[in-house]
């Protein structure tokens, strides 16, 4: 969300008014209200969806003027409201933004109810990050003074046996059958260079997450590099493990090919993660599903991942 509001500030999000700019879209008016010029103001602020998802919010007490800048409207907000009041505006702008994009992607009409909804959820989720004490280096700083001392051991963790890491996962509608699969690529120390996402059709959830750990597998077995790959389908991971004959019938075949793959690379390795530390891929999948997948996700994916 950072990197969304520096993109609102530089003017750079993909609105109508830019696209029409950079000779991409055949005029600048708002996909939603036909209004004459979708600028990032109107987007966010005066659409028909914008102005009616803070009139429901009671995150802003009142819209900015319709002339004024992105930048230095945000800039004077942190000098009006709290820390969190500026978090629940973020997260309430993040949800106008998609769903504006899910009504130009794929035709679904949003409702300012559903937007709030959003946001507040997506409020709750950064509050409780934020809340975790293990996120809290203060916090980690007290457990370990309070606890009674012993012998002197070595401080770091012990080296990863891997020198990439994969994370992977899958996101399914099933009202669409619209599928897609998320695979973040990243070195020893967590630092994600690296990726894969695409979208499909599929008919049961599984065989999404299945799908993208299959292109993980066939990634890592381009080279013989040591490879961690990591999922929270615990499904998926038990069957590997399985006898053929109690795999899931929706993904079978693909499964039978995950085999085949890591037989003949052993420096291949498969392991399940809680979702919570998969939230990385999750996010990649669900973006890619939406079509919202920006074109630089890659460098994004680094500067949200604190905030997953």
């Amino acid at each position: 969300m950072r990197f969304f509001i520096w993109k609102c500030a530089k003017k750079a999000i993909a609105t109508r008014e830019r696209l029409f700019s950079r000779s991409c879209a055949p005029n600048p008016t708002c996909p939603l209200c036909d209004a004459p010029s979708e600028t990032v103001m109107h987007c966010l602020f005066f659409c028909h969806h914008a102005s009616a998802t803070w009139g429901l919010s009671d995150s802003l007490h009142s819209l900015p003027p319709e002339n004024s800048s992105f930048g230095e409207w945000f800039f004077n907000l942190q000098d009006t409201y709290s820390n969190t009041q500026v978090c629940r505006i973020v997260c309430c702008l993040w949800s106008i933004w998609t769903a504006r994009n899910t009504f130009v992607f794929e035709e679904k009409a949003p409702t300012p109810a559903s937007s709030v909804i959003v946001s507040g959820r997506d409020f709750l989720l950064i509050e409780e990050a934020r809340k975790t004490p293990s996120s809290s280096p203060l916090s980690r700083t007290t457990q370990s003074h309070s606890q009674p001392r012993g012998p002197r051991s070595n401080p770091l963790p012990p080296p990863i046996p891997f020198s990439r890491l994969m994370y992977c996962d899958g996101s399914f509608v099933s009202d669409s059958s619209l599928a897609a699969y998320g695979i973040t690529i990243a070195n020893a120390h967590g630092q994600v260079y690296d990726g894969k996402a695409d979208s499909f059709l599929c008919s049961h959830p599984i065989q999404a997450e299945a799908f993208g750990l299959l292109n993980a597998i066939l990634i890592a077995a381009h080279d013989t590099e040591p490879t961690c790959i990591r999922t929270d389908c615990q499904v998926l991971t038990l069957a590997l493990r399985q006898d053929p004959s109690l795999w899931p019938w929706q993904c079978r075949a693909t499964i039978a090919r995950m085999v085949s793959v890591i037989h003949s690379a052993p420096w291949i390795k498969v392991e399940f993660v809680p979702r919570r530390l998969n939230s990385l891929a999750d996010w990649v999948a669900g973006q890619a599903r939406l079509n919202t997948l920006p074109v630089d996700w890659i460098v994004i994916c680094n500067i949200i991942a604190p905030l997953l």
